[in-house]
């Protein structure tokens, strides 16, 4: 329980700091804008927590380090779902309204933002579902080295960019699964973003 109580405790203080920086940008901005604002700085925090949480964490310590930063299947499947919907939001009510520079120029923080965020939460499951059956079975093969955590963010960007495992061996069912589910995810998420990205910028050149 207490495992629980602290994911839902930082994941509620990013989503608090998204929720002020929207009030605050709305004093002066259009609801929209705000709202693009909230959410990335809500997206931005999370991802920098896991990363300076992680990152300076020797090989040894990271199964243990992972399991209080892993949020969790049914978390990561939120996350997605928000990045996604986020993502579409500033495509289509940002871009399709022949907004200034500065606006498209958020649209595309929000879309790399929830982008980045996607692949650090799921960097960090891999990071702590690789041990589950101890640090002599690992899920993933790592060449060389014991994995530290930019490993497990090196195996999860390439999977988001390539959809593909590179050269790292997948050892387990659970792995190859969740590989597999990431992968989907991957695909259609930045399928739906091009599609819908190359949709308004050929109807807008046609205006």
């Amino acid at each position: 329980m207490a495992g629980w109580r602290g994911h839902g405790l930082r994941i509620a203080a990013c989503a608090v700091a998204g929720v002020l920086a929207g009030l605050l940008a709305g004093l002066a901005l259009p609801a929209k804008i705000a709202t693009a604002i909230g959410w990335d700085v809500a997206a931005i925090a999370y991802s920098a927590r896991v990363l300076a949480t992680l990152l300076p964490v020797p090989a040894e310590e990271i199964s243990g380090w992972s399991a209080q930063e892993d949020e969790g299947r049914w978390a990561i499947t939120l996350i997605l779902a928000a990045a996604v919907a986020a993502s579409v939001f500033a495509i289509f009510d940002m871009v399709s309204s022949k907004s200034s520079g500065a606006v498209l120029a958020l649209a595309a923080v929000t879309i790399l933002s929830s982008w980045t965020l996607l692949h650090t939460a799921f960097a960090a499951h891999y990071a702590h579902r690789c041990f589950s059956r101890g640090p002599r079975q690992p899920g993933l093969d790592f060449p060389g080295e014991k994995p530290r955590f930019a490993d497990f963010l090196y195996y999860s960007y390439t999977i988001g960019m390539t959809f593909q495992t590179s050269d790292v061996d997948t050892r387990t069912s659970e792995m190859r699964t969740l590989t597999l589910v990431h992968g989907i995810f991957s695909f259609v998420f930045n399928t739906v973003i091009i599609a819908i990205s190359v949709g308004l910028a050929s109807g807008l050149l046609g205006d």
